[in-house]
């Protein structure tokens, strides 16, 4: 079931779950950050990259099925399975916050 409050998310990858209309943009950190503190999303994402946005990785596989935005941190490189990181040595790698929207 879809939660109609809150279609809010923090997604792995760039992902389209559902049927319609989408915009992809490239965000600042800072927009990201404040992203993440206005909207409260729901974090499906068990990377490390989310560290960068205040948020700990999810611990378990949550299933989403669709949003109205989410938020994607793509790192500039690969990040070791396994390794635990701390906030700035993901910034030293590099990291591109990506905000899709549903438009239509």
């Amino acid at each position: 079931m879809k939660d109609s409050t809150n279609r809010r998310v923090i997604l792995s990858t760039p992902m389209l779950l559902e049927e319609g209309e989408f915009a992809m943009r490239e965000i600042s950190l800072g927009q990201a950050r404040a992203w993440v503190q206005e909207n409260a999303p729901t974090n499906f994402c068990g990377h490390e990259t989310v560290k960068v946005v205040g948020v700990e990785p999810a611990a378990g596989r949550g299933s989403c099925e669709g949003f109205d935005e989410a938020l994607c941190l793509k790192p500039a490189g690969r990040l070791e399975f396994g390794k635990e990181y701390t906030v700035q040595e993901i910034l030293d790698i590099g990291v591109t916050p990506l905000l899709i929207s549903k438009v239509g």
